[in-house]
């Protein structure tokens, strides 16, 4: 997947990056959520609460699109369309992982006990990384 994002934004990708994810939901509207996203080189994830409407709706269509702004330069930005993969995080190793880059901490301290985390993979199958003028 690295190869088809180009080397001029993975600046965008390493840094403490948010985005916001667009899927589609069940009566064919589009729904868009913040979310924050981390890259491991390959794959683009986030991580959410599988009670969260984004879970559902890719269970009814796994289409989904990240739009992904530099967060010292919005117009610096790139937009990842694809397929998205719900996985199972029950040792919550994926969202501890990111309360360490996102807020310096071992475990993320929001969920409430009865949270079940999941994993949003992104298998991308179309980037777009526009360059802007200097």
């Amino acid at each position: 997947m690295a190869s088809k994002i180009p080397e001029s934004h993975f600046d965008i990708l390493e840094s403490v990056c948010f985005g916001h994810v667009a899927t589609m939901r069940p009566d064919g509207l589009i729904s868009v959520h913040p979310v924050s996203v981390m890259w491991d080189g390959e794959f683009v994830e986030f991580s959410t609460v599988a009670s969260r409407k984004k879970v559902r709706n890719l269970g009814f269509d796994d289409r989904m699109s990240l739009s992904i702004p530099h967060p010292a330069n919005p117009v610096h930005y790139i937009e990842l369309r694809g397929r998205g993969e719900v996985l199972a995080d029950p040792d919550r190793k994926f969202v501890n992982k990111m309360a360490k880059k996102f807020m310096g901490v071992e475990e993320y301290p929001y969920d409430r006990p009865q949270d079940e985390r999941v994993v949003i993979r992104l298998h991308i199958e179309q980037v777009s990384a526009p360059t802007m003028p200097s």
